[in-house]
């Protein structure tokens, strides 16, 4: 019954007068929104295209059909793969939270950062690279901040609105709203919307193939008889063949086995390309297409993989980091946790882009110059150390 009360309590009423409606500022953006379907039909080309004209209209953009089709092709399991490997990139990096003078770590703020409902933050902001922008709304949850994800296909970023209804008129303008964190990316339409086209081709690649599977895949099989009567017979034993290839017919008959599957050479016609449209992807996510690729040797993958550490997930680390102290911090400090953006950075470990025998070397260069901090170095390679170790002199001769 108090949740019937707090749902009518909540619920969104456009003025009627007008022909759009702006719905008043309010913390609860989800419960205003209508639950539609979305579209699941087969993507082509033409959608692609109608799709990015609705998106782009200057009067009246929309984005549901572009956002609906980002959806879709992330079913790919190649596109989905190398943008799971874009994001764990810079996901799976120890951060810290530092004084801006003293730039000494703030163990309280980073521990309160190192929980799950900040790694779903970090996820959403890093969608923003793939699907060019995410809305996300804050609010205090107890002890912890709760993430909201508006979706993607009831906002319009042009216009700072939330559509209650995806081809509606009804919306809310989130410019107005103060827990609200808009990430966009500097990409026209996010960067699945480049490799569209590949994807969609490759679908298609794909699925005449597998109707020449289905054709051609089993060998056709053809008999020929003298005696017009016995063709009932005969047609209804070729049926029953199936896969034993066994099979009863009238004397006389003549069997030929028709060996179709290489004809016309369907690798190169479909399988070849569908890898040409694979590594296109990689290409655009990853900027190579060795490290996800079974055939790369060692060395490439290993310099591939640097292209994408420091270089790429570099620049998504970067872009992490100004979202979280210019947005995410002043509106944790409103919902009164212990958070100044004016007196805390946010920053990755930029120590784990070094082997651990990297950092040994470095450490034990610097103890012949510079007393360290014990602690630290506890920390850094997790040793127990419980002292310093005392030298003693030797005088003598060796005979």
């Amino acid at each position: 019954m108090v949740r019937q009360d707090m749902k009518k309590k909540k619920t969104f009423r456009p003025q009627a007068a007008a022909p759009q409606t702006q719905s008043s500022p309010s913390s609860d953006i989800i419960l205003k929104l209508a639950q539609e379907f979305q579209d699941r039909s087969r993507k082509d080309i033409q959608k692609w295209r109608d799709a990015i004209t609705s998106a782009e209209n200057p009067e009246n953009p929309r984005w549901y059909m572009l956002q609906d089709m980002i959806e879709d092709l992330m079913l790919d399991a190649h596109l989905s793969s190398v943008v799971d490997v874009r994001k764990m990139a810079t996901l799976n990096h120890k951060f810290y939270v530092t004084d801006v003078i003293s730039k000494e770590t703030l163990e309280e703020q980073t521990e309160f950062l190192n929980k799950q409902w900040f790694y779903e933050f970090l996820e959403f902001v890093i969608d923003a690279i793939f699907r060019k922008y995410s809305l996300l709304q804050i609010y205090r949850n107890g002890e912890v901040p709760q993430i909201s994800l508006i979706p993607h296909r009831n906002v319009c970023i042009q216009k700072k609105r939330v559509y209650t209804e995806v081809a509606g008129d009804n919306y809310i303008d989130y410019s107005k709203l103060t827990d609200v964190i808009e990430i966009i990316h500097t990409s026209k339409f996010g960067l699945i919307n480049t490799v569209a086209p590949n994807v969609i081709w490759k679908r298609n690649l794909m699925q005449s193939n597998a109707e020449f599977s289905e054709r051609f895949g089993m060998p056709l099989i053809t008999a020929t008889t003298a005696n017009k009567a016995d063709v009932p017979r005969i047609d209804k034993a070729l049926k029953n063949l199936g896969e034993a290839g066994t099979g009863v017919l009238p004397k006389g008959s003549e069997i030929q086995v028709h060996a179709l599957a290489n004809a016309g050479n369907p690798e190169k016609v479909y399988l070849d390309p569908a890898k040409f449209h694979d590594n296109q992807v990689s290409k655009c996510v990853l900027g190579s297409t060795t490290i996800v690729d079974e055939g790369a040797n060692r060395a490439q993958t290993e310099i591939h993989e640097s292209t994408l550490d420091y270089k790429i997930s570099a620049t998504d680390k970067r872009t992490v980091m100004f979202i979280i102290k210019d947005q995410l911090f002043p509106i944790l400090q409103t919902l009164g946790f212990p958070f100044d953006n004016a007196k805390m950075n946010f920053q990755f470990d930029e120590n784990e882009d070094l082997s651990l025998q990297e950092q040994w070397k470095i450490t034990s260069e610097a103890l012949q110059h510079y007393d360290l901090d014990e602690k630290e170095v506890m920390k850094t390679f997790n040793l127990p150390i419980t002292g310093k170790k005392q030298t003693t002199g030797f005088s003598g001769n060796f005979q």
